[in-house]
């Protein structure tokens, strides 16, 4: 009986030094990978393959999210650089839909898992509160994709292009879902000030095509929907199917200030 329990450990012990050498090569592939990258380069987003290692490991990819702020989308790993902008604006559209809902679960930058994928959404509602489970391991208990999603990103690639190859991967695997993509500009000035700061916002008038131009929002109602474009000016707002008033103000405010 000791024998095998012997053995046992023997081969957990084995299981685990290898799979610790394997996060290690994979750290330090990632690492060097950062290393050789410009500082322009880590001002939005990164993506690093990672084609050459097993991820299907949960304690791998679980050391892998604790490490980096990062997205694991098929081989690929997108590590965000948020700036000062983004988190703020973050923070304040969290804000505006926990007051919107307090029964609402809304979480900034949570991991869940959709398809094999682990995304972080920069915002996210979830209806029904998560598990305990959910929250303290959510890859290895399956955390769903919330049913608000909100990206916000600079209007420039890669940061513009990895929000909207998202919006592909949701209508693949989710049948009810809002998503909410917010670009900002990548400018060195402020955005001009609100010139009516207390006036009553108006429901925004959407437009034809995606603006060139930021800050505008991209809207999907649901999978099957069409996108909606609206450029975001001051005093105005967009109604979401949860019945969630998103002010352009929260934003403009932002990106606004010197």
């Amino acid at each position: 009986m000791s024998i095998k329990l012997e053995c046992s450990e023997i081969s957990m012990v084995t299981r685990e030094t290898r799979q610790t050498s394997q996060i290690n090569m994979i750290f330090m592939y990632i690492d060097t990978s950062l290393e050789s990258l410009t500082p322009e380069q880590k001002e939005d987003v990164v993506k690093v393959s990672l084609s050459t290692y097993k991820l299907d490991n949960v304690n791998v990819r679980e050391a892998i999210h604790e490490r980096y702020d990062a997205e694991i989308i098929g081989k690929d790993l997108f590590i965000k650089y948020n700036g000062g902008h983004r988190s703020k604006t973050h923070f304040n559209l969290a804000h505006s839909a926990m007051m919107q809902d307090p029964s609402w679960d809304v979480n900034i930058d949570m991991i869940c898992v959709m398809g094999g994928n682990n995304f972080r959404p920069d915002v996210g509602i979830w209806f029904r509160t998560l598990t305990f489970a959910q929250n303290s391991r959510p890859i290895a208990n399956s955390c769903p994709p919330p049913n608000v999603w909100i990206e916000v990103f600079y209007n420039r690639d890669p940061d513009r292009s990895l929000a909207l190859s998202k919006i592909d991967l949701i209508r693949q695997y989710l049948a009810d879902i809002e998503y909410v993509g917010i670009a900002i500009p990548s400018a060195t000035n402020p955005f001009p000030e609100n010139p009516n700061p207390w006036v009553v916002t108006t429901p925004a008038t959407p437009t034809l095509e995606m603006p060139t131009r930021a800050p505008y929002i991209i809207y999907l109602r649901n999978v099957n929907s069409n996108l909606v474009y609206y450029k975001m000016n001051w005093n105005e707002h967009l109604d979401l199917k949860c019945h969630w008033i998103v002010e352009f103000n929260v934003v403009l405010n932002v990106i606004s200030q010197p």
